[in-house]
C-alpha cells in the first residue's frame, strides 16, 4: 500500500475543491465540494443497504470522494526503495441529485460538473516521490439507486522510501577522532 504521506497529499489535493466547474451554476440542492474524502472501502455498499445498526453508525455527507489504489505490484529498486511502476489511483465520486429544479428529474449533470472539478485538481498533479497523474479512464457506475457513482481511475509511478537504508550501511556521518601520540626523542 503506498504511503500515508502519499494518501494525504492526494486527500488534501482533492479537499481543496471548493466548488463545482466555474461554468456550472449551482442549484438550491448543492453545496461546496466536496463533503467528505477518504480511503474506499466500498463505503457504497453501506449506502445501498438496508439500515442495520451498521450503517447506521457509519455515514458520511454527500457529495463524497474516495481513494483507492490499485495495482499493487513493487519493484526492488535497491538500498530498501522500492517502486510501484504502475500505480493506479482510483477516484470514486459519490453524488446524490434527485432533482436539479429545472425540470430534468434524474438527469444529475452536477455529478459531471464534480467530475470535471477532480479532473482539473488531478490530472498532472505530482505529489512528492510520484510521477505526474495522467489520467486513464472514466466510466460511470449504473448499478445505483439515487447515489450516482463516477469512477476515475489515474495512472502514476511511486517511489516507495519507507524502507530505504543508507548506502554501505553506514549510520552515522560523524568523524573518526584520531589518536595520535606525540613523543620527543
Amino acid at each position: 500500500m503506498p504511503t500515508v504521506d502519499f494518501f494525504n497529499n492526494i486527500k488534501s489535493r482533492l479537499q481543496n475543491i471548493t466548488s463545482f466547474n466555474q461554468s456550472y451554476e449551482l442549484s438550491s440542492f448543492d453545496t461546496n465540494m466536496p463533503q467528505f474524502v477518504q480511503l474506499w472501502n466500498n463505503q457504497l455498499d453501506s449506502l445501498k443497504a438496508k439500515d442495520t445498526e451498521a450503517n447506521i453508525m457509519y455515514s458520511f455527507s454527500l457529495p463524497a470522494l474516495f481513494i483507492e489504489f490499485m495495482n499493487l505490484e513493487t519493484e526492488q529498486l535497491g538500498n530498501g526503495n522500492q517502486v510501484y511502476a504502475n500505480l493506479v489511483v482510483r477516484i470514486h465520486i459519490l453524488h446524490r441529485q434527485e432533482d436539479a429544479g429545472d425540470g430534468t428529474l434524474e438527469q444529475n449533470l452536477a455529478v459531471l460538473a464534480l467530475r470535471d472539478a477532480v479532473q482539473m485538481a488531478l490530472q498532472n498533479f505530482r505529489p512528492a516521490g510520484s510521477s505526474e497523474f495522467i489520467r486513464q479512464k472514466q466510466e460511470m457506475d449504473y448499478h445505483h439507486n439515487n447515489v450516482y457513482h463516477y469512477i476515475m481511475d489515474y495512472g502514476c509511478t511511486l517511489v516507495d522510501t519507507i524502507t530505504s537504508q543508507p548506502v554501505g550501511f553506514i549510520t552515522t556521518t560523524e568523524p573518526i577522532n584520531p589518536d595520535i601520540e606525540i613523543t620527543n626523542e
